[in-house]
């Protein structure tokens, strides 16, 4: 997959999770959602947290650099406010030539800008799902998006370092990748994307997606 289908990707997913970050009804945000032990504005807060280490990375800050500047809560009383800027703040980043060819420093070590925004968008689609579900909207996603976000999940479940074992699992015993359902999914409407079952792990040291 080229490096400009993989920046679209991440673009959709932004889009995707801004939409439904922006609809979270204001007595939704303590709702839990299916990332365990995180309710819906934990969840928001997480992906912020992605979106600020990826300006930060592809700005060339390296980790050590950073340090805890970006632990605890980072939306205050504005998550959707917050999330969307952001958001937006990254897709400015994508739309710079060189972005997908930059080196990020990431904890595993550098990786290019394209394999860095490929974790990303998987990441951001599946955590706005997670928002959509845990909000009570309907959580469809994009059929193209969900279709060219998948081989990630598989590159996910065919690694050794990467992923959870449940979320490795479940890929792997998938076996139409698009058009499988499980039962999960199936409770909130017609959706086909069984990797939105679970979360990745972050690539990060500081904080940890919990699944």
């Amino acid at each position: 997959m080229s490096p400009a289908v993989i920046s679209d990707c991440y673009m959709r997913s932004l889009d995707s999770s801004i939409n439904f970050v922006a609809n979270v009804p204001n007595d939704a945000w303590g709702n839990d959602t299916p990332c365990s032990d995180w309710d819906v504005k934990a969840v928001v807060n997480h992906i912020v947290y992605e979106n600020v280490w990826m300006i930060t990375l592809f700005s060339g800050r390296t980790i050590a650099e950073v340090g805890d500047e970006f632990e605890g809560d980072l939306v205050g009383d504005d998550p959707a406010g917050v999330y969307a800027r952001t958001a937006n703040e990254v897709k400015a980043i994508l739309y710079e030539p060189d972005a997908m060819t930059r080196t990020c420093q990431i904890s595993s070590g550098p990786v290019s800008g394209t394999d860095y925004a490929k974790e990303l968008s998987l990441d951001t689609l599946i955590h706005g799902w997670d928002i959509a579900v845990g909000s009570k909207q309907d959580a469809t996603l994009d059929d193209y998006l969900v279709k060219m976000c998948m081989p990630f999940g598989q590159a996910i479940a065919d690694s050794d370092g990467y992923g959870s074992p449940a979320f490795k699992s479940a890929l792997r015993q998938r076996g139409n990748p698009v058009h499988s359902p499980d039962s999960r999914l199936s409770e909130h409407g017609p959706r086909r994307e069984q990797t939105v079952q679970y979360s990745p792990q972050h690539p990060y040291p500081i904080q940890t997606t919990r699944i």
